[in-house]
């Protein structure tokens, strides 16, 4: 099965380059109610403490959707990547907090507030770190905090992989060889020893991607004609049509409001 994500133009180039996925810690989302569903504002802090030891990546089911184009494509001049989703890095529940099969996003015109105990946020510490297994009350508990999403998103016909970020003990790496991760760093000039994050919670994960699908947005700089790479283009991508990917680019239908996607012909 293959999923999408919608990047830029040099996030796609990075994407398509490393083959690596960048996974986001939800407090650095762009969506403001995120994880807000547990009605204790007094809690607050040690809900945003869980959210910080967990990353998400957000996949999506079509790369032909005009809204996802215009906000997260770079308007048109990005790409849309389709990863294959069929492995363990996905849908291990042993290596996920909430996998693949478990992740598809639950869209609700009301904001479905659950009150949360003492216990309960212990409890969710415990299995977000690791320490505790998961059963049903505390997967319904996970679910509720991660999956759910206004009506006002449902365009994005999102799926999502939750992983936790603990460090693995070394005699698990074999069990679990792609749970490590790194972060994009900045050195800071004023010190040597000292950097910061490029992008706040983002978060790499060492696994490989296999890439099935590469879409170019309508306005991408690798186009000539509409339906040819250009020189530049094909220079970079040389190696991914190579490997058997398929390449498309976006264009307007001219009956309807909906994006096609046209097999690119290549020199």
């Amino acid at each position: 099965m293959i999923l999408y994500k919608y990047y830029g133009f040099k996030a796609g180039l990075a994407a398509l380059k490393k083959q690596t996925l960048g996974f986001r810690v939800p407090l650095y989302f762009n969506d403001l109610f995120e994880a807000s569903l547990f009605d204790e504002d007094s809690m607050q802090d040690r809900i945003n403490k869980i959210l910080e030891d967990v990353a998400i990546l957000c996949l999506t089911r079509t790369p032909l959707n005009p809204l996802m184009w215009a906000h997260y494509g770079e308007e048109h001049r990005g790409f849309v990547i389709g990863y294959e989703v069929d492995t363990p890095f996905f849908l291990s529940n042993e290596s996920n907090l909430i996998s693949l099969t478990n992740g598809n996003v639950i869209y609700t015109k009301t904001k479905p507030f659950r009150k949360i105990s003492d216990g309960d946020e212990k409890l969710l510490s415990l299995v977000v770190n690791g320490l505790e297994e998961l059963n049903d009350h505390t997967k319904q508990l996970i679910n509720h905090l991660f999956l759910n999403k206004d009506t006002m998103w449902s365009y994005e016909e999102e799926v999502r992989i939750v992983k936790r970020l603990v460090n693995f003990a070394e005699d698990s790496l074999s069990e679990y060889p792609h749970n490590t991760y790194s972060s994009l760093l900045r050195k800071n000039r004023n010190s040597e020893y000292r950097s910061t994050e490029k992008i706040k919670g983002l978060r790499i994960f060492n696994y490989s991607a296999e890439i099935k699908e590469i879409y170019l947005g309508n306005r991408s700089s690798f186009l000539e004609e509409s339906n040819f790479l250009n020189a530049e283009g094909f220079k970079k991508m040389e190696k991914y049509i190579n490997q058997g990917t398929m390449i498309y680019f976006i264009s307007k239908d001219q009956e309807s409001w909906n994006l096609n996607g046209n097999l690119i012909k290549t020199p």
